[in-house]
C-alpha cells in the first residue's frame, strides 16, 4: 500500500486541525476580558492579595508535588531507554522509548522557549491586581523597556499535557487504552493549569495555548517517527 499517497481521513484531519480552534478561543479569552474576569474570582480586593497563592493544595500538592511527579516520570522513561541499550530483552523497545522521551520533552521545550520570548505576565504581577506591570495580550504592542514575561505559555500545565505523547504511542500500537492516556494527559494538564490560575500565576488563555503547543509537538514528533503509520490508518 502506498501510505504516502493515502488521503487523510476525517479523524486525522480533526486530530490535526481541531486544536487551532482552541488557539482562537485563547485569543478570545484575552480580548473579551474573560481571562481577567476568571482570575479575579481568586483575587481578594480588600487585602490586595492572592489568598490561594501559598495554599497547601494549590502550591504544595498541585504545583510542588506535580513537578516531582513529572520528574519521576521523565527519570523512569530515561532509565527504561538506557535499559534498551543494555538488555537484549529490552532492545525491541528502543525506538518506542526514544519517541516517548522526544515527544514528551518537545512540548515543554517549546513552551519554555515561548516563556523566554514573550512579554505576557502572571496575573499577580499586573497593575490591575496590585502589581507593577501592564496587562499585555498576545497581539498588543509592547512598550519599550519592559522585561520578558516568563509567564506565557504555561510551564506547569505543559508538564501535564506532555503526556499526550502516550496517546499517540498507544494509538500507534492500536491499544484499546489509548483514550485513557488521552484523558490522563488532558486531565493532568487541566489540573495543573487550573491550580496555577487559582494561585494567580496564569490566565486560562495561557493554558489553552500550552495545550495546543504540546498536542502539536507530540503529533509532529509522532509523524516524524512513524510517517507511514500516520498515513496508513487513523490514530484517533
Amino acid at each position: 500500500m502506498d501510505y504516502m499517497n493515502t488521503p487523510l481521513n476525517t479523524k486525522q484531519i480533526i486530530t490535526a486541525a481541531f486544536p487551532l480552534l482552541l488557539l482562537l478561543m485563547g485569543v478570545a479569552f484575552e480580548y473579551t476580558g474573560f481571562d481577567v474576569w476568571w482570575v479575579s474570582h481568586f483575587y481578594d480586593e480588600q487585602s490586595r492579595s492572592w489568598p490561594f497563592r501559598g495554599h497547601w493544595l494549590f502550591d504544595t500538592v498541585i504545583h510542588g508535588w506535580g513537578r516531582y511527579f513529572d520528574m519521576l516520570a521523565a527519570i523512569s522513561w530515561l532509565i527504561f531507554f538506557v535499559l534498551t541499550w543494555c538488555l537484549n530483552s529490552f532492545k525491541k523497545y528502543k525506538k518506542i522509548m526514544l519517541y516517548v522521551l522526544t515527544a514528551s520533552a518537545a512540548g515543554p521545550l517549546m513552551v519554555g522557549i515561548g516563556k523566554q520570548t514573550t512579554h505576557i505576565y502572571t496575573p499577580w504581577e499586573l497593575k490591575i491586581f496590585s502589581g507593577t506591570l501592564p496587562y499585555i495580550r498576545i497581539f498588543d504592542p509592547v512598550p519599550n523597556g519592559l522585561p520578558i514575561g516568563e509567564a506565557f505559555p504555561a510551564g506547569h500545565a505543559a508538564g501535564g499535557y506532555a503526556f499526550f505523547s502516550l496517546y499517540f504511542l498507544l494509538a500507534h500500537l492500536q491499544s484499546p487504552y489509548k483514550n485513557y492516556s488521552l484523558f490522563f494527559g488532558l486531565g493532568l494538564g487541566l489540573l495543573f493549569g487550573i491550580g496555577q490560575q487559582v494561585r494567580g500565576a496564569h490566565f486560562p488563555s495561557h493554558d489553552l495555548f500550552t495545550m495546543v503547543i504540546c498536542w502539536y509537538s507530540a503529533l509532529i514528533v509522532y509523524c516524524l517517527f512513524y510517517p507511514n503509520t500516520w498515513k496508513g490508518h487513523p490514530i484517533w
